[in-house]
């Protein structure tokens, strides 16, 4: 149990890497764009800056720096979602084992990530059930710092402050806008709609791509990110080879700071992970 649907998520983590590497790495505009068209693509931008930073609610409006929570994964259903075709087998001291364990996780928005693993002193654990813990233990702290990092671009201003920076290209087409930005490893791409909504968000590097279609839930402080479908393209597979991966997060308030509740990760034909957050603790800036 639990050792095949965690290798997605060893994947997944080199991958996300990308989103944080592409948001701080853009490059400047081509050196052979007119200084006019440059001077028009700025006048645009920071007219759009300004509409999408009041359109986008964001954790640097909340002034939100790290949290704390405790997570519940569930694990019955991480069990009969990875199961396939395999017998069932008899797994009530595994799940009260799994079950046992004490979880935080250490969100941290300007930095990396931790989880803390606490298995009950006193367990006398013969080898396969520590092989298990182990592979488990692994398995959700790579798929929580994962889904962080695919999250917090998104959340945390980036999405409006791309429409402003000086080292991107934003053009106007007949479906909204795009934003474009490069340097010598990754490139991103970004899509909004007239009223600038984002719609996809393409990070590429090394021959690998993600390509996130997001969605957002209307809240008293703006647009916030509610789900998210990425599709994780490595390098040198075809497109069909694309891995699909589904995220939705609900939503808990903090000391004025939404942070994420409850947890759903889905990784196609693979496993469905879902977590709890509570306990929750803010430091805010």
């Amino acid at each position: 149990m639990l050792a095949l649907p965690f290798r997605i998520a060893t994947a997944l983590l080199a991958l996300s890497c990308i989103a944080v590497h592409a948001q701080s790495s853009a490059a400047a505009p081509p050196a052979n764009a007119a200084p006019v068209q440059q001077a028009a693509a700025a006048s645009l931008g920071d007219t759009l800056l300004a509409r999408a930073t009041a359109l986008y609610a964001s954790t640097a409006k909340s002034g939100l720096r790290s949290f704390d929570c405790s997570v519940h994964p569930d694990w019955e259903k991480i069990k009969a979602s990875s199961r396939k075709d395999e017998p069932p087998a008899s797994g009530d001291a595994e799940m009260a084992l799994l079950n046992s364990v004490k979880i935080t996780l250490h969100a941290r928005l300007d930095g990396d990530s931790t989880m803390d693993w606490v298995v009950p002193e006193g367990n006398s654990l013969d080898p396969a059930s520590s092989a298990m813990l182990d592979r488990a233990h692994r398995g959700i702290e790579q798929t929580l710092e994962s889904a962080l990092k695919l999250w917090i671009p998104l959340v945390n201003g980036s999405v409006a402050e791309s429409l402003g920076a000086e080292d991107v290209e934003v053009t106007q087409n007949d479906h909204g806008y795009s934003v474009r930005s490069r340097d010598k490893r990754h490139s991103l791409a970004e899509e909004f709609d007239r009223e600038l909504l984002l719609t996809r968000y393409v990070i590429a590097d090394a021959g690998s791509v993600v390509d996130i279609a997001p969605a957002f839930q209307s809240t008293r402080q703006g647009l916030l990110l509610s789900s998210f479908v990425a599709r994780v393209q490595p390098a040198g597979a075809p497109g069909e080879k694309a891995q699909e991966i589904r995220f939705s997060i609900e939503y808990q308030d903090v000391s004025g700071a939404p942070l994420p509740e409850k947890l759903a990760v889905d990784v196609s034909n693979v496993v469905t992970m879902n977590f709890v957050l509570d306990g929750c603790t803010v430091k805010l800036k």
